[in-house]
């Protein structure tokens, strides 16, 4: 039976697991990432993780739905696509992030944007399922002309969404241009390569961060109910030096089928010699063997972790300082078990 009330019941329920014990919220949550997490650790915070978990539940049948209702006028069921089964993941990636937004707004005062959380919830199947169905079309060899005009129609939905929930301003208008504007450049950027070069340079890790910043965009957004419109551009700072830890760790999880397609991300920056002489099997082997590359790529990644919380110290912000801390426990636990780096 599909529980058709999740995302309206989402937000609630978390701050509910959240105002019981703080620490113990926070300590479910880091568990899974800490490298010296033993059984017993694990069981001392399992009641709270596993209200947390529950909080999750029909969430995937909720944002499914909503896909169904809106596409089936048009005469299909994009569910069923394979490009948004590929981005399937970034649903999975976007539910602890919004736990954490719901978090911070009532740390905030937002207690009226809580009461349309349900909406941006909405907004967000909207935006991850048009973004991530746009960015499987670019990356294929031939592309689905419907695919790509559903996205836009998905995308326009999410920035409508988005501006019933926060507002008509001058300040959001600009950041929902941003964050579009970034990913289409990034886009441009990494098809006009594509076979020959990566789009990165290794002085600027941060770029990689630009694609995913849609996944971010109801924080930004609030900063002008806040106050804080003259802090955007140290924000959008944090969210791109963080985010970039995150599509790095996804860089390396796809590797072997980025390159098949020709795209050299930034972890392959180095190897250029190599790139056009192996095949994507062998080069994702070489690379993954290679722990001093490894390593190097593991230093950049602290080193914008620090940044970002350096920023967010200056700001004041000790709740998305958390979220930020929970990153870097993925990255650290990421590159020990999956790269096997002490």
């Amino acid at each position: 039976m599909k529980n058709n009330n999740a995302f309206g019941e989402f937000a609630p329920s978390v701050l509910q697991v959240y105002n019981d014990d703080k620490e113990a919220f926070w300590k479910a949550v880091m568990a899974p990432y800490l490298s010296d997490a033993t059984v017993l650790n694990m069981l001392r915070h399992r009641k709270a993780g596993m209200k947390i978990l529950s909080t999750f539940k029909g969430l995937d049948a909720n944002a499914k739905q909503i896909l169904t209702d809106f596409s089936g006028p048009l005469g299909f069921d994009v569910t069923t696509w394979k490009s948004l089964e590929l981005k399937s993941e970034y649903f999975k990636d976007a539910y602890p992030i919004y736990a954490f937004l719901a978090i911070w707004m009532e740390e905030e005062g937002l207690n009226n944007l809580l009461e349309k959380f349900e909406n941006i919830l909405r907004a967000a199947v909207f935006g991850i399922a048009g973004y991530g169905i746009l960015d499987v079309n670019v990356d294929e060899k031939s592309s689905s002309p419907v695919e790509i005009l559903t996205a836009q129609a998905f995308i326009s939905e999410y920035e409508t969404l988005l501006l019933k929930a926060f507002g008509v301003t001058e300040v959001n208008l600009e950041i929902l241009h941003k964050i579009r504007s970034l990913f289409l450049r990034a886009e441009i950027k990494e098809k006009l390569v594509r076979g020959k070069e990566s789009p990165y340079k290794l002085e600027n890790p941060k770029e990689c961060g630009f694609k995913a910043a849609h996944l971010l965009t109801p924080f930004m957004l609030s900063l002008d109910q806040l106050g804080k419109s003259d802090l955007i551009e140290d924000y959008f700072e944090v969210f791109f030096l963080f985010g970039a830890v995150i599509q790095i760790i996804d860089d390396w999880k796809d590797l072997e089928e980025d390159l098949a397609i020709g795209h050299f991300s930034y972890i392959t920056l180095g190897y250029e010699q190599f790139l056009e002489y192996k095949k994507p099997k062998d080069m994702a082997k070489l690379l993954r063997n290679d722990k001093k590359h490894i390593r190097k790529i593991y230093k950049i990644c602290k080193n914008l972790i620090a940044n970002s919380q350096l920023i967010l110290k200056d700001l004041n912000d000790p709740y998305l300082a958390r979220i930020v801390e929970v990153t870097e426990l993925r990255l650290d636990s990421f590159f020990q078990k999956d790269l096997k780096i002490s």
